[in-house]
């Protein structure tokens, strides 16, 4: 497991991000929009695990450059200041 999954399994356990909500977010029709629009996901897990800091602003502008991007992270935010 890397480091990230990681991270993301220990935020699952710890609650601080509900795991069904975090499905319902990646099936609905903004989180397909989101995922068409990062393209191949391995591009952007080599870019994590190697630190390219200029990948992940780039990837972070163009999704937060959309609508959906924004409500996606809206409402992630919001899950995870529920807990």
């Amino acid at each position: 497991m890397t480091r990230e999954e990681e991270k993301l399994a220990s935020l699952l356990r710890s609650g601080a991000v509900d795991a069904e909500g975090l499905r319902k977010l990646e099936q609905s029709p903004d989180g397909q929009k989101v995922r068409a629009l990062l393209g191949d996901e391995r591009k952007l897990a080599e870019a994590v695990r190697n630190g390219d800091a200029r990948a992940l602003q780039d990837t972070m502008k163009t999704l937060l450059g959309t609508p959906e991007g924004q409500r996606l992270f809206r409402a992630l935010g919001d899950m995870m200041g529920k807990k």
